[in-house]
């Protein structure tokens, strides 16, 4: 049987194209993409020269099933727009096509807009959650922001430039003071990572251009000031508790668990704790 290679493709700098890509984009006889202008761009790059088909969010169920019998002539590659495909995207759907008619499907990790900006936001994050976009209607997006404004763990957005301010006055007025860190044009030329409130956005975007990632801090750092939420008291049991248990366990991350299933307090105080005094 033949296989179905998910390559993930750059997010604006095509250098950010992994070997591997290069070497399975050189060797498959068809490339299924989203925009077949954007990988064309990327295939004239690295001189490949397969065959591209379109598949995009208008294609049918019937279009990702034609996409999947393209693999009875050989293997394909499947890719988005940017990023790894099956991921907020359409592919999905040519994924599970292929997995039903019996095909390998080979993964080819590379470039993320989600990990990128969460790699570099400087948020200790071992929990997160990717909402895509928000939503255009502000009635729904702000639901979905309080549903944010309840969960401790850190939340990945995306948002367009003529939505950003829109979205920041609800971010402001549902989140308040939680942390931001904005990511504009990542990997790109005019690549910006800014940090701090909804409030200070608004200010620093006022003629928003490019695409953005955000990302909300986890509850516990609820502003970009660098104030700690780990009481005295709350660190002088988790240091008791790290000094009991320390010849038990070989890794920090095995200890922090260890700490937190025994305070009961979150890995994250827990980790900036010992950071600080181990």
């Amino acid at each position: 049987m033949s296989t179905l290679f998910i390559v993930a493709t750059p997010i604006g700098n095509l250098d950010d194209l992994t070997l591997r890509a290069v070497q399975v984009l050189r060797e498959v006889p068809a490339v299924v993409a989203e925009d077949t202008r954007v990988t064309r761009k990327i295939l004239g790059h690295i001189n490949a020269k397969p065959k591209v088909v379109s598949f995009h969010r208008r294609s049918s169920e019937k279009d990702a099933l034609r996409m999947a019998k393209l693999l009875d002539e050989g293997n394909v590659a499947l890719v988005s727009d940017a990023g790894t495909p099956g991921v907020n995207d359409p592919g999905q759907a040519i994924v599970e096509a292929a997995i039903s008619r019996g095909h390998d499907v080979v993964p080819l990790p590379g470039a993320s807009s989600i990990m990128t900006a969460l790699s570099s936001s400087g948020f200790y994050v071992d929990q997160f959650v990717s909402y895509g976009f928000l939503p255009t209607r502000g009635a729904r997006r702000r639901r979905l922001l309080k549903k944010i404004s309840d969960e401790p763990m850190a939340a990945v957005l995306f948002e367009t430039p003529h939505r950003l301010r829109s979205s920041l006055k609800d971010i402001a007025n549902v989140l308040d003071e939680r942390g931001l860190v904005i990511c504009r044009e990542l990997t790109k030329f005019h690549e910006e990572i800014w940090r701090g409130t909804a409030a200070e956005a608004l200010e620093h975007f006022d003629v928003p251009r490019g695409e953005f990632v955000i990302v909300v801090a986890p509850q516990e750092r609820s502003t970009n000031d660098n104030a700690h939420p780990t009481t005295e008291n709350a660190e002088t049991e988790i240091l008791a508790v790290a000094s009991e248990l320390a010849d038990k366990y070989g890794s920090r991350r095995d200890l922090v668990e260890a700490v937190a299933e025994k305070t009961r307090l979150s890995k994250r105080q827990i980790y900036q704790t010992l950071h600080r005094h181990v």
